[in-house]
């Protein structure tokens, strides 16, 4: 009987895991997008590449998602609320990220089903570090905040909480000023671009970046740069 060592399973794995990958964007998509998926996947290995869509969301162009309110309650939440969220792994947050509230340049904005977390999204104002932007930063104007995490509850899904919570979070935060939100999606993710037209998001253009540190390349739409959207190696960083 053959065997092979722990660095040996862990390619075996890592290669069954993109085959199948390949295979299912190829049923899915046709077999142009999946060699396509297959190309970016490794080019995201080799030079850290990212290619995401550019999207912009104005206050007059929001689409009303009142069918997806029923009972819930949209609401900022606390840090105290976000770490006692996190115990349950369901909710896909992080405890740490509690504290990013701390700077109040962060918020986190919820829609809540009789005290359970149904769906969230975190937002950034002025600046987002590379981390949460394709490996660029972000700069933008102090009317914009940035969508840089949404999620839904696996019990909550297929109800379009998600254009709930982005209109009611864009709403909230014209009290501090912003009247637009910017997020970043991967271009091969067809479902969160779906949600975002719906919700009335306009898409500016491809951003493409990729190499490490103060080598990495980022090209911009210039339909992105005309509304004082920055994205550089500059790095853009935020006291918490």
């Amino acid at each position: 009987m053959s065997s092979c060592s722990p660095s040996q399973a862990d390619c075996h794995s890592t290669l069954t895991g993109w085959i199948r990958r390949v295979a299912d964007a190829r049923r899915r998509h046709g077999t142009a997008a999946a060699v396509a998926r297959a190309a970016y996947r490794l080019a995201q290995r080799l030079v850290n590449a990212w290619v995401t869509r550019v999207l912009w969301l104005d206050r007059e162009a929001l689409a009303s998602c009142d069918a997806a309110r029923g009972d819930y309650a949209f609401r900022f939440l606390t840090a105290e609320e976000v770490r006692r969220l996190a115990d349950d792994r369901a909710n896909d947050l992080e405890a740490a990220l509690a504290d990013m509230l701390a700077s109040g340049k962060d918020f986190c904005f919820a829609a809540l089903a009789a005290g359970r977390l149904a769906a969230y999204a975190w937002f950034a104002l002025e600046r987002i570090e590379p981390a949460h932007a394709a490996g660029a930063g972000v700069s933008y104007p102090a009317d914009v905040a940035y969508l840089y995490k949404a999620y839904t509850h696996p019990d909550f899904r297929g109800r379009r909480l998600c254009g709930a919570v982005t209109e009611a979070a864009l709403r909230a935060l014209d009290q501090r000023g912003v009247s637009k939100l910017l997020c970043l999606v991967e271009w091969a993710n067809e479902a969160s671009l779906r949600s975002c037209r719906r919700t009335g998001w306009t898409d500016l253009g491809r951003l493409v970046s990729f190499g490490y540190g103060r080598c990495r390349l980022v090209f911009a739409p210039r339909s992105a740069r005309e509304r004082g959207i920055v994205f550089g190696c500059r790095r853009p960083t935020r006291a918490v």
